[in-house]
């Protein structure tokens, strides 16, 4: 919506959001709570940004300026969170429930991940939700609509923290080992 938005973990007080026009030149913002935030993402005309700490875990903007605390399906470490086809996709790394989805940012749902590892982080891209984990057997999940999951096989064990999709191919990286993995299908 013509804004850059970043969010941060830590810092001092609530000015953990900032806002650019044009990625140079940046204005600190003010967060609904010292929470540890951990990703935004753009939809449906709204800001929605998650925290792995904190009583209120999801905050939305319209704007990227001005902040309105949600609350979270649980009180889950919520690592990263997309949008595609009309819904907004979160993933956690704990607790039961480790997706949860919301049609308008606000109201948010559980839902049940291919398997109960540490997802750390979602992308949607040609019809799909890929989300990748750190641990487990299958380190990769993928759904159409962010309800249903099914897990898919990694060529390689390692600590996957970060998946993107553009250009008709997901790209995901792991941390601890330096791995890059890549797919047209997602799956």
């Amino acid at each position: 919506n013509g804004t850059f938005v970043a969010v941060s973990a830590t810092t001092t007080g609530l000015t953990r959001v900032m806002t650019s026009p044009d990625g140079v030149n940046w204005t600190p913002r003010t967060a609904t709570e010292a929470n540890s935030w951990q990703s935004v993402t753009y939809g449906n005309g709204l800001f929605v940004a998650v925290a792995i700490t904190g009583t209120n875990r999801v905050m939305t903007s319209p704007d990227g300026i001005t902040w309105t605390a949600r609350s979270a399906s649980e009180a889950n470490a919520w690592y990263s969170v997309t949008y595609g086809n009309g819904t907004f996709v979160a993933v956690s790394a704990d607790a039961t429930n480790r997706v949860m989805t919301s049609p308008d940012g606000i109201t948010w749902t559980a839902r049940s991940a291919s398997e109960a590892n540490q997802w750390y982080s979602v992308t949607y891209g040609n019809g799909l939700f890929v989300a990748v984990s750190g641990n487990g057997t299958n380190r990769i999940m993928t759904s159409p609509d962010g309800v249903t999951w099914t897990a898919r096989s990694q060529p390689s064990l390692g600590l996957w923290t970060s998946v993107t999709y553009g250009n008709g191919l997901f790209v995901a990286v792991a941390g601890a080992y330096g791995f890059t993995m890549s797919s047209r299908d997602g799956i």
